[in-house]
């Protein structure tokens, strides 16, 4: 199943955004979100992204995708339609 990446200020499901991302990797000049970068969630607040694709990766860390979930429990949501991943 292909997903978009997930890039820094992409939503949240219940608010909020991601905050931080890779320093080196961007889609649509953008920064690409990872695994352990930070976000803001509305309901629970500041939160790290738990999950990334093992097999996409920048510098070693999985890069997160959309439905992918943070620390929280919240869904990422990638503003990015027509790029996919895995």
């Amino acid at each position: 199943m292909m997903h978009p990446p997930i890039r820094v200020g992409d939503a949240l499901e219940h608010g909020g955004h991601v905050t931080s991302g890779s320093p080196d990797m961007d889609f649509a000049g953008r920064r690409v979100a990872r695994q352990g970068d930070e976000a803001t969630c509305e309901r629970h607040g500041r939160t790290t992204i738990a999950e990334g694709h093992p097999c996409f990766t920048d510098r070693g860390v999985p890069i997160a995708l959309h439905h992918y979930r943070c620390a929280c429990g919240c869904r990422l949501i990638a503003s990015l339609a027509n790029v996919n991943i895995a």
